[in-house]
């Protein structure tokens, strides 16, 4: 009914109009019939009809030249020209200090003064790609240990001190890095160091504490099998990398758990854990040069072994094969897959931008919903970046294959 009546209205001004033009036109005509010598009336020019789209036209323009000439109000603090922004100073902050000590030991601190809080650990280029076969899970194994007491603390005294000073002491171990690290208030940094020296350089690995810690390592084995998240990820390196330290679990083999020697860990506690493969790091509310003098005198007692781990690659390199696995149950309810191709390594440019589109990607989940990034539709965006990155991958492939 509404649209009716515009319709309506819109044949009834088009009438009002073409009558006022005929109207003009008998006027027009009347007074070039008068001839010369009479004096005829002003004649109003007829506005053309305005299209929408013209109206919306001029609009636009209108701004356009607004913006060619701006209020100067508006050019007090930056300019309506888009320019190349040099933000060097904002990212860089806070500022990443690296310090080597004469035995090889690296210092990296960021600092902000302003926090109450800081975290402090230790990053070991020490991890399951470093053993070998008849030892694979030795890493792992050595990880729990460390936490076992030393020649200073007991066990129950260690977790006692970190709990007085209100801190947290973790450990994870990778299969290419070892980490512990601590977080504790500003007060409490240098202890929180010298308990990371301790245990690190002081460890007992009593038998009693081996064998108990075998059941521990076992049960957890057994708690990640019935993850399909873990498993997984053990079943995609395994046919990535095939035959190789890097295609092994990070737990190693139940049959090697039960296997692995007090010698086995001593030996690659002194064989990896050395000096110049350690990067001590803190953050938060630390002085660097504190932070300098207290790992001078806390580490010293580290092997200097100069063996890095690109020697070790060298000696052992794990190839990128590539194939199929497919482990099919049909009671379980939901399918599980994983897509892996070969990247660029840690020391490539093009690692931070991997991680970036790596968290992009992988970001997604089923049960997380509500969220502005969240839900189905990042998800086929996600798929969709995807495919374009592989696609790009393949031609570039081709076209070097070409030259």
């Amino acid at each position: 009914m509404a649209f009716r009546r515009i319709l309506s209205a819109a044949v009834r001004r088009r009438s009002a109009a073409a009558a006022a033009v005929a109207g003009n036109a008998r006027e027009a005509s009347t007074a070039v019939a008068a001839g010369s010598g009479v004096i005829t009336p002003d004649v109003t020019p007829v506005r053309p009809q305005v299209m929408m789209y013209d109206r919306i036209a001029e609009a636009v323009n209108a701004r356009l030249r607004r913006l060619e000439q701006p209020d100067p109000r508006f050019l007090r603090y930056a300019s309506p020209v888009p320019a190349h922004a040099d933000h060097t100073a904002i990212l860089a902050a806070p500022e990443t200090r690296v310090t080597t000590l004469p035995n090889g030991l690296r210092v990296a601190t960021e600092s902000s003064l302003a926090a109450r809080t800081a975290t402090v650990g230790v990053w070991i280029d020490a991890g399951s790609r470093y053993e070998t076969e008849e030892a694979a899970g030795v890493a792992h194994f050595v990880e729990h240990m460390l936490f076992k007491g030393t020649g200073k603390r007991s066990a129950a005294q260690l977790e006692q001190e970190i709990e007085d000073i209100g801190g947290h002491l973790n450990a994870y171990t990778s299969r290419e890095q070892t980490t512990y690290y601590a977080k504790i208030l500003d007060k409490d940094v240098p202890r929180a160091l010298e308990i990371l020296a301790d245990i690190l350089q002081g460890s007992k690995l009593e038998q009693a504490r081996i064998e108990r810690e075998r059941d521990v390592i076992l049960r957890e084995m057994e708690e990640v099998e019935g993850q399909s998240e873990e498993v997984i990820f053990d079943h995609l390196h395994a046919t990535a990398f095939q035959y190789t330290s890097l295609g092994r679990p990070i737990l190693g083999s139940a049959d090697n758990v039960r296997s692995i020697t007090k010698k086995d860990l001593q030996e690659y506690i002194a064989t990896h854990y050395t000096a110049p493969r350690m990067v001590i790091t803190a953050a938060g509310a630390v002085k660097h040069d504190d932070i300098v003098k207290m790992a001078t005198k806390l580490f010293d007692k580290l092997p200097t072994d100069p063996t890095t781990t690109s020697m070790l690659v060298a000696k052992q390199p794990s190839s990128f094969t590539g194939s199929e696995v497919r482990i099919i149950d049909d009671d379980m309810p939901l399918a599980q897959f994983a897509v892996a191709f070969n990247g660029a390594s840690w020391v490539d440019p093009d690692s931070i931008a991997l991680m970036v589109m790596q968290s992009m990607l992988g970001s997604w989940n089923k049960s997380a919903g509500g969220g502005k990034h969240m839900g189905c539709v990042p998800f086929f965006f996600s798929i969709f970046l995807l495919i374009i990155f592989l696609v790009c991958k393949i031609i570039v492939f081709v076209l070097l294959s070409c030259e």
